[in-house]
C-alpha cells in the first residue's frame, strides 16, 4: 500500500467551512454596533473559536480518512464497492455525531452558529464527492452537479418555510417570523404543512425554473453563439417581460392574500422594482455560477479525452513491442531447429513461459518488479542457450523486488539491442552485464554489452541502430507513464581497443506493491 501523507495542502480546504462559519458567528455582533470595542472583540472571536475547535478537528479527520480510504481504493486495483461503502458509512456518522452532537450535549453556540457551521460543511462535502466521483455513488452523481445542489437546496428552503409558518400560528399576517420550529404543533397539523408546503414549492420551481432556462437556453444558445452584449440584452428584456406576470403568478397564492405577500417586493403591486431587483440579483448570482460549472465540465471531459487518447497510444506501443520480441524468439527457435538441437524443447517451454507473459501480465497497467525479473531472466535463459558459448553473463538482481511496481516490458528492450546488437553479430568472445538495482523508490537498471568495433561504422551504430524504433517506442512509453521524471541513455563506450562497450542506462520511479507490508515498505 502506498504510504500516506499526514496531510496535503489541499487537506486545509476541509476547514473552511467551519472557519468561515466561526468568522460570520465573531463578526455578526459587531456589525450590528455604531462603534466596535476591539478590546471585547478578540476575547470573544478566541473564545469562540475553542468552541468551534472540535468541529475543525473533525473536518480534518474526516478529511484524511476519506482521501485515505479513496486512495486504498484505487491503489487496489480492482474496484471494492460494498467496502468503501461501509467505510464512508462510518465516517459520515463519526462526522454527524460530532457536528451535531457536540453542540447540543455540550449546549454551547447558537442555532445560528451550528446551522451555518452544518450547512457549510455539508455543501464542503457534497463537492468532494462530486469531485471525486465515488464509485458506490455513481448512480446518484446527479445529486452532485450544479442542478442537483440547486434542487436541493431548494427543497430544504421549501421544507424550512413551510415548518416555520406552520409553528407560527398567524403564519404571514403577523411578522416578522421567529426562526423557531414548534414540532408539537407541525406533528398536529400535517394538513396545514402540506398547505404552505405545495405553495412555497411553486416558489421554489419558479425560482429554478428562471436558473434553467438561464443556463440552457441564453448561457447555451445566446451567449456561447452571439457572445456577451446581446446575451446580457435579451437577459435585461426576458426579465423585464417576464417579472409582472410571476409577481402576479404568485400574488395568487391563498398563503399571499395578507398584507405583507410571500413576493420579493412583500407589497400587491406587481410593478414594484424589488421584484425586478429579486430576478436580476438572481440572474448575476447564477451566472456566475454557471459559467464556472460548465467550465470546469468542459476541462473534465477533456482531460478524460486526454486519458483516453493517452491510454490508446500506450496500447498502440505496446503491440509493437509484443511482435518485436515474438519474431526474435521465433528466429532462435529456428536456428536451433536447423541444428537439431536437444535445447529445442527447453527453448519451446521458455518460449511459452515468455509469450505467457507478454500477453497476460504484458497487457496490465502495472506488475511488481520481480515479475518483470523473472521475465527477465526467462529472456536471457534463452539467449544463453544459443550464445552461451562466446557470452559472458553477468547478472546483479535486487531483493524483496515484489515489493515494487512498473509498468510492463520496460526493461526488455534495452536487453534485447544488446544481444540483438552486440552480441550476435560478433565472431569473438563477448560480455553482457547487466545491473538492476533499487535506492530510495527509485529502480536503477545498466546493461553494458560488448560490440565490435568497425572503423567508420561505430557512429552509425550508436547513431542509427540502436535509436531505431523499439528504443524511441521505449521513451515514448517511459514519457507517457512519467513525464520528464525519469533517465534514459543509449550510447557507446569509447575506448581505444578493437573490442568497445555498449552502455544502456535507465532511471525512473517506482510505486509501491498493493501487497507489501508497511515493515517492508519502511524497509524500501
Amino acid at each position: 500500500m502506498k504510504r500516506l501523507a499526514p496531510l496535503k495542502p489541499g487537506d486545509v480546504f476541509a476547514l473552511l467551512p467551519v472557519l468561515l462559519a466561526w468568522l460570520l458567528a465573531a463578526l455578526r455582533p459587531a456589525m450590528t454596533l455604531e462603534q466596535t470595542d476591539w478590546l471585547l472583540l478578540w476575547p470573544q472571536a478566541g473564545w469562540l473559536l475553542l468552541q468551534f475547535f472540535p468541529l475543525l478537528l473533525a473536518q480534518a479527520a474526516a478529511q484524511f480518512f476519506a482521501r485515505r480510504f479513496i486512495e486504498g481504493q484505487q491503489q487496489g486495483g480492482q474496484p471494492q464497492p460494498a467496502s468503501l461503502t461501509f467505510k464512508m458509512t462510518l465516517l459520515l456518522l463519526f462526522w454527524l455525531v460530532v457536528m451535531l452532537g457536540y453542540p447540543a450535549a455540550l449546549n454551547i453556540l447558537s442555532l445560528e452558529q451550528r446551522v451555518l457551521a452544518f450547512g457549510f460543511s455539508l455543501l464542503y462535502w457534497l463537492h468532494f464527492c462530486y469531485q471525486h466521483k465515488l464509485q458506490h455513488a455513481r448512480r446518484w452523481q446527479w445529486l452532485w452537479s450544479l442542478d442537483g445542489v440547486l434542487a436541493l437546496l431548494l427543497l430544504c428552503w421549501t421544507v424550512g418555510w413551510a415548518l416555520l409558518l406552520v409553528s407560527h400560528a398567524p403564519g404571514l399576517a403577523q411578522q416578522p417570523i421567529p426562526v423557531q420550529f414548534d414540532w408539537q404543533r407541525i406533528l398536529q397539523n400535517p394538513l396545514l404543512t402540506l398547505y404552505y408546503l405545495w405553495q412555497f414549492s411553486v416558489l421554489a420551481a419558479l425560482m429554478y425554473g428562471c436558473y434553467w432556462f438561464n443556463r440552457y437556453w441564453l448561457v447555451r444558445r445566446i451567449l456561447a453563439r452571439h457572445g456577451l452584449l446581446p446575451f446580457v440584452m435579451l437577459s435585461l428584456v426576458l426579465m423585464l417581460l417576464s417579472y409582472v406576470p410571476l409577481a402576479l403568478l404568485l400574488l395568487q397564492l391563498p398563503m399571499n392574500q395578507v398584507a405583507v405577500p410571500a413576493v420579493p417586493a412583500g407589497s400587491h403591486n406587481p410593478f414594484d422594482w424589488y421584484n425586478f431587483n429579486f430576478m436580476l440579483l438572481q440572474w448575476l448570482f447564477t451566472t456566475p455560477l454557471i459559467l464556472a460549472f460548465d467550465r470546469q465540465q468542459q476541462e473534465t471531459n477533456l482531460a478524460q479525452i486526454q486519458h483516453q487518447k493517452i491510454q490508446t497510444e500506450l496500447q498502440l506501443l505496446q503491440q509493437q513491442i509484443n511482435p518485436h520480441f515474438l519474431f526474435n524468439t521465433l528466429n532462435n527457435l529456428y536456428a536451433l531447429c536447423l541444428i537439431k538441437s536437444d535445447d529445442a524443447p527447453k527453448l519451446i517451454l521458455q518460449l511459452a513461459d515468455l509469450l505467457r507473459y507478454v500477453v497476460y501480465q504484458g497487457q496490465q497497467n502495472l506488475v511488481t518488479l520481480q515479475q518483470e525479473l523473472d521475465y527477465l531472466q526467462h529472456y536471457l535463459t534463452l539467449q544463453q542457450l544459443r550464445v552461451s558459448n562466446k557470452t559472458s553473463l553477468k547478472l546483479q538482481l535486487p531483493q524483496n523486488a515484489s515489493q515494487h511496481q512498473l509498468p510492463p516490458l520496460l526493461l526488455i528492450m534495452l536487453v534485447e539491442n544488446a544481444y540483438k546488437h552486440g552480441v550476435e553479430p560478433s565472431a569473438d568472445a563477448c560480455q553482457v552485464e547487466i545491473i538492476v538495482s533499487i535506492k530510495q523508490q527509485r529502480l536503477y537498471f545498466s546493461c553494458v554489452n560488448s560490440y565490435e568495433h568497425k572503423g567508420g561504422h561505430a557512429g552509425a551504430v550508436g547513431s542509427n541502430t540502436t535509436t531505431g524504433l523499439g528504443l524511441e517506442n521505449l521513451r515514448r512509453r517511459l514519457q507517457l507513464y512519467y513525464g520528464d521524471n525519469f533517465y534514459l541513455s543509449s550510447a557507446a563506450q569509447h575506448h581505444s581497443t578493437k573490442q568497445l562497450s555498449w552502455l544502456a542506462e535507465l532511471e525512473l520511479p517506482l510505486e509501491f506493491s498493493t501487497g507489501a507490508t508497511d515493515a517492508e515498505i519502511a524497509a524500501g
